[in-house]
């Protein structure tokens, strides 16, 4: 029985990712779900592009992006660095922390790029 509702709400969420619309603002990326490397890399991955999610080999070295992580919505890409860097308040520090593009998923958050912008970083 709970697997069986498992299974449903499973295919619901894919027939969600299969129906995206197409990314406006941060807060129209979902939340990315955890599941093994082969379905995230052939399933999650091109639905997030399709619906506008920037892919990385399209970045721009230092090129600042909206988008959606779970502690900011502006990000700096460092192609040396291959990630993003990010302003985060730390007990009340400003500290510049860093994060992966979604498609280096390492199993903590992860940036999804919407956006190229000219807005100020620091």
């Amino acid at each position: 029985m709970k697997t069986e509702k498992e299974n449903e709400r499973k295919l619901r969420k894919k027939e969600e990712w299969n129906n995206l619309k197409t990314f406006e603002k941060p807060e129209d990326v979902p939340n990315i779900p955890i599941v093994n490397k082969n379905e995230y890399a052939n399933f999650y991955i091109p639905r997030l592009i399709k619906a506008g999610a920037i892919p990385k080999k399209d970045l721009v070295d230092g090129g600042i992006y909206i988008g959606e992580h779970r502690r900011c919505k502006i990000s700096r890409w460092n192609k040396g660095k291959n990630k993003f860097e990010y302003i985060r308040d730390k007990f009340g520090m400003k500290i510049l922390d860093e994060c992966n593009h979604f498609e280096d998923d390492n199993g903590y958050a992860l940036f999804v790029p919407i956006k190229l912008t000219d807005h100020q970083f620091l």
